[in-house]
């Protein structure tokens, strides 16, 4: 079940990798969320302005619900959702230096690409933990991550 999760998540990521545009600020209008609150998203500190940034917003039960990606510009992505539903919610990204479009590991699991997540949690011995990464959103905001070093 979850690599078939994993599979529709790329192609997601993939078919929308082919909408954005190469402006510096990528914009989704995300309609059937109904909702009316902007989440405005900043990740700086990349190593390289190569391949795409891979973000996917994750509701309170970790199911993905908003998927999507972002050019990096002088070290940074810019991202902007609109008419996202209030609730609880966690953000995961990945920089596709080698534009693969997944995300590359070692020989021991450990991820080669930057990644990282909402409140900046870091990974200790595996991924980090869902819980930690769960923000609330009643209200526009602007959020401001960095990747694990």
């Amino acid at each position: 079940m979850k690599s078939y999760l994993h599979k529709l998540i790329i192609l997601n990521f993939l078919f929308l990798s082919q909408c954005y545009s190469q402006h510096e600020t990528s914009k989704y209008y995300i309609t059937d969320m109904r909702g009316d609150v902007f989440l405005e998203m900043e990740i700086n500190n990349l190593q390289s302005n190569n391949g795409p940034l891979y973000i996917r917003i994750l509701d309170e039960n970790e199911d993905p619900v908003i998927v999507g990606t972002s050019s990096v510009i002088n070290y940074s992505a810019k991202i902007s959702f609109d008419s996202i539903s209030p609730g609880k919610y966690a953000i995961q990204f990945f920089h596709d230096e080698n534009e693969n479009q997944k995300m590359d590991f070692n020989l021991i699991g450990i991820p080669k690409e930057k990644f990282g997540s909402s409140n900046d949690v870091k990974p200790v011995f595996g991924p980090p933990k869902f819980e930690k990464m769960l923000f609330e959103i009643y209200e526009d905001k602007k959020i401001v991550m960095q990747p694990v070093n």
